[in-house]
Protein backbone atom coordinates (compact mmCIF):
# COMPACT_ATOMS: atom_id res chain seq x y z
CA UNK A 1 0.00 0.00 0.00
CA UNK A 2 2.56 2.67 1.02
CA UNK A 3 4.71 1.78 -2.31
CA UNK A 4 1.63 2.58 -4.07
CA UNK A 5 1.11 5.88 -2.94
CA UNK A 6 4.74 6.63 -3.55
CA UNK A 7 4.14 5.53 -7.23
CA UNK A 8 1.08 7.55 -7.43
CA UNK A 9 2.04 10.64 -5.66
CA UNK A 10 1.99 14.03 -7.30
CA UNK A 11 5.28 15.96 -7.91
CA UNK A 12 5.94 18.75 -5.60
CA UNK A 13 4.82 22.41 -7.11
CA UNK A 14 8.74 23.41 -7.04
CA UNK A 15 9.38 20.00 -9.03
CA UNK A 16 6.59 20.77 -11.54
CA UNK A 17 7.19 24.29 -11.71
CA UNK A 18 11.18 23.36 -13.43
CA UNK A 19 9.97 20.44 -15.53
CA UNK A 20 7.38 23.14 -17.19
CA UNK A 21 10.56 25.47 -17.44
CA UNK A 22 12.82 22.63 -18.82
CA UNK A 23 10.12 21.80 -21.58
CA UNK A 24 9.67 25.47 -22.45
CA UNK A 25 13.27 25.60 -23.36
CA UNK A 26 13.17 22.59 -25.12
CA UNK A 27 10.80 23.33 -27.38
CA UNK A 28 12.18 27.07 -27.71
CA UNK A 29 15.47 24.81 -28.69
CA UNK A 30 13.39 22.69 -31.32
CA UNK A 31 11.95 25.74 -33.10
CA UNK A 32 15.29 27.89 -33.19
CA UNK A 33 17.87 25.32 -34.08
CA UNK A 34 15.45 21.92 -35.15
CA UNK A 35 15.41 18.37 -32.77
CA UNK A 36 18.96 18.14 -33.15
CA UNK A 37 19.77 20.68 -31.25
CA UNK A 38 18.66 19.53 -28.23
CA UNK A 39 20.98 18.15 -26.37
CA UNK A 40 21.55 18.24 -22.47
CA UNK A 41 24.09 21.02 -21.83
CA UNK A 42 21.77 23.25 -24.15
CA UNK A 43 18.35 22.95 -21.90
CA UNK A 44 20.23 23.00 -18.82
CA UNK A 45 21.89 26.05 -19.99
CA UNK A 46 18.58 27.59 -20.76
CA UNK A 47 17.10 26.98 -17.53
CA UNK A 48 20.44 28.05 -15.28
CA UNK A 49 21.36 24.24 -14.19
CA UNK A 50 23.70 21.71 -14.87
CA UNK A 51 23.70 19.26 -16.98
CA UNK A 52 23.81 16.40 -14.81
CA UNK A 53 20.80 17.82 -12.91
CA UNK A 54 18.78 18.06 -16.11
CA UNK A 55 18.52 14.07 -15.83
CA UNK A 56 17.19 14.18 -12.35
CA UNK A 57 13.97 15.23 -14.23
CA UNK A 58 14.27 13.36 -17.44
CA UNK A 59 16.43 10.71 -16.96
CA UNK A 60 16.96 10.56 -21.18
CA UNK A 61 16.97 12.82 -24.03
CA UNK A 62 14.16 10.20 -25.59
CA UNK A 63 12.54 10.88 -21.64
CA UNK A 64 12.83 14.42 -22.36
CA UNK A 65 11.45 15.01 -26.13
CA UNK A 66 8.50 12.34 -25.66
CA UNK A 67 7.36 14.56 -22.58
CA UNK A 68 7.45 17.78 -25.27
CA UNK A 69 5.31 15.41 -27.35
CA UNK A 70 2.95 14.71 -24.72
CA UNK A 71 2.36 18.27 -23.04
CA UNK A 72 1.53 19.54 -26.48
CA UNK A 73 -0.70 15.94 -27.20
CA UNK A 74 -2.57 16.06 -23.46
CA UNK A 75 -6.27 17.33 -24.80
CA UNK A 76 -5.54 16.97 -28.53
CA UNK A 77 -8.84 14.43 -28.81
CA UNK A 78 -10.70 16.75 -26.10
CA UNK A 79 -9.64 20.07 -28.49
CA UNK A 80 -10.59 18.14 -31.60
CA UNK A 81 -13.37 16.93 -30.78
CA UNK A 82 -15.04 20.37 -29.52
CA UNK A 83 -14.18 21.43 -32.63
CA UNK A 84 -16.04 19.31 -34.64
CA UNK A 85 -18.71 20.01 -31.92
CA UNK A 86 -18.30 23.61 -32.36
CA UNK A 87 -20.84 25.95 -34.44
CA UNK A 88 -18.87 25.62 -37.25
CA UNK A 89 -16.88 22.62 -37.25
CA UNK A 90 -14.61 23.43 -40.71
CA UNK A 91 -13.65 26.74 -39.61
CA UNK A 92 -12.73 25.35 -35.80
CA UNK A 93 -10.99 22.39 -37.32
CA UNK A 94 -8.91 24.92 -39.76
CA UNK A 95 -7.65 27.20 -36.68
CA UNK A 96 -6.00 23.99 -35.10
CA UNK A 97 -4.47 22.55 -38.59
CA UNK A 98 -3.19 25.77 -39.37
CA UNK A 99 -1.55 26.78 -36.05
CA UNK A 100 2.00 27.87 -36.99
CA UNK A 101 4.01 27.26 -33.75
CA UNK A 102 2.37 24.31 -33.39
CA UNK A 103 2.46 22.91 -36.49
CA UNK A 104 6.40 23.87 -36.51
CA UNK A 105 7.26 22.07 -33.56
CA UNK A 106 5.28 18.97 -34.69
CA UNK A 107 6.94 18.59 -37.49
CA UNK A 108 10.40 18.78 -35.75
CA UNK A 109 8.94 16.10 -33.39
CA UNK A 110 7.94 14.03 -36.60
CA UNK A 111 11.43 14.28 -37.87
CA UNK A 112 13.19 13.06 -34.29
CA UNK A 113 10.55 10.06 -34.22
CA UNK A 114 12.73 8.45 -37.22
CA UNK A 115 15.40 8.22 -35.11
CA UNK A 116 13.45 7.57 -31.86
CA UNK A 117 11.73 4.93 -31.07
CA UNK A 118 9.69 5.80 -28.12
CA UNK A 119 8.89 9.09 -29.50
CA UNK A 120 7.44 7.49 -32.78
CA UNK A 121 5.30 4.98 -30.79
CA UNK A 122 3.41 8.43 -28.91
CA UNK A 123 2.93 9.71 -32.16
CA UNK A 124 1.39 6.81 -33.87
CA UNK A 125 -0.95 6.85 -31.00
CA UNK A 126 -2.06 10.39 -30.73
CA UNK A 127 -2.90 10.55 -34.73
CA UNK A 128 -4.74 6.95 -34.56
CA UNK A 129 -7.04 9.02 -31.68
CA UNK A 130 -7.27 11.81 -32.94
CA UNK A 131 -7.77 10.63 -36.80
CA UNK A 132 -10.78 8.21 -34.95
CA UNK A 133 -12.38 11.04 -33.46
CA UNK A 134 -12.44 13.08 -36.92
CA UNK A 135 -13.81 10.21 -38.99
CA UNK A 136 -16.64 9.45 -36.35
CA UNK A 137 -17.11 13.02 -36.27
CA UNK A 138 -17.49 13.45 -40.03
CA UNK A 139 -19.47 10.35 -40.65
CA UNK A 140 -22.60 12.25 -39.05
CA UNK A 141 -21.65 15.92 -40.47
CA UNK A 142 -20.74 15.30 -44.19
CA UNK A 143 -24.34 15.67 -45.32
CA UNK A 144 -24.84 19.10 -43.48
CA UNK A 145 -22.89 20.08 -46.00
CA UNK A 146 -24.16 18.59 -49.10
CA UNK A 147 -20.94 16.56 -49.74
CA UNK A 148 -21.29 12.87 -51.66
CA UNK A 149 -20.26 10.87 -49.11
CA UNK A 150 -19.12 8.70 -51.74
CA UNK A 151 -16.37 11.26 -53.13
CA UNK A 152 -15.70 12.94 -50.24
CA UNK A 153 -15.23 9.97 -47.56
CA UNK A 154 -14.62 11.20 -43.74
CA UNK A 155 -11.04 9.28 -43.84
CA UNK A 156 -10.34 11.63 -47.19
CA UNK A 157 -11.88 14.77 -46.17
CA UNK A 158 -9.59 13.90 -42.18
CA UNK A 159 -6.31 13.70 -44.70
CA UNK A 160 -6.92 16.29 -46.60
CA UNK A 161 -7.57 18.37 -44.09
CA UNK A 162 -5.15 17.89 -41.79
CA UNK A 163 -2.45 17.89 -45.24
CA UNK A 164 -3.14 20.90 -46.40
CA UNK A 165 -3.18 22.72 -43.19
CA UNK A 166 0.56 21.31 -42.87
CA UNK A 167 1.73 21.80 -46.19
CA UNK A 168 0.81 25.37 -45.81
CA UNK A 169 2.35 25.73 -42.25
CA UNK A 170 5.07 24.02 -43.20
CA UNK A 171 6.25 26.20 -46.21
CA UNK A 172 5.29 29.68 -44.45
CA UNK A 173 7.95 28.63 -41.84
CA UNK A 174 10.61 27.06 -44.53
CA UNK A 175 9.98 30.84 -46.77
CA UNK A 176 9.20 28.18 -49.53
CA UNK A 177 7.67 29.67 -52.84
CA UNK A 178 4.88 27.81 -53.40
CA UNK A 179 2.27 30.17 -52.78
CA UNK A 180 0.93 28.92 -49.60
CA UNK A 181 -0.59 32.24 -48.46
CA UNK A 182 -3.19 31.78 -51.83
CA UNK A 183 -4.22 27.74 -50.73
CA UNK A 184 -4.98 29.19 -47.07
CA UNK A 185 -7.02 31.69 -48.40
CA UNK A 186 -8.74 29.37 -50.78
CA UNK A 187 -9.56 27.38 -48.08
CA UNK A 188 -10.75 30.13 -46.11
CA UNK A 189 -12.94 30.62 -48.60
CA UNK A 190 -14.30 26.62 -49.37
CA UNK A 191 -14.83 26.98 -45.41
CA UNK A 192 -17.22 29.69 -45.37
CA UNK A 193 -19.05 28.22 -48.44
CA UNK A 194 -19.49 25.07 -46.99
CA UNK A 195 -20.49 26.28 -43.34
CA UNK A 196 -22.69 28.81 -44.97
CA UNK A 197 -24.15 25.97 -46.57
CA UNK A 198 -24.53 23.91 -43.73
CA UNK A 199 -25.84 26.76 -42.32
CA UNK A 200 -28.62 27.47 -44.86
CA UNK A 201 -26.93 30.73 -45.72
CA UNK A 202 -26.92 32.25 -48.90
CA UNK A 203 -23.79 30.53 -49.39
CA UNK A 204 -25.98 27.14 -50.04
Amino acid sequence: MIGTMAQTRRPRASTQAKRERILDATEELILEGGYAAVTSRGVAGRVDMQAPHLHYYFPTIDDLMVAVLRRRSDGAVERMAAALDSDEPLRSWWRIVSDQRGTALFVELLAAANHRSALRAEIAAMAKAVRTVQVERLERLLGDYQLDPELFTPVLVAAAMQGLGFAVVTDQAAGHDTRPEEAAAAMDHLISVLEARRSGGAGS
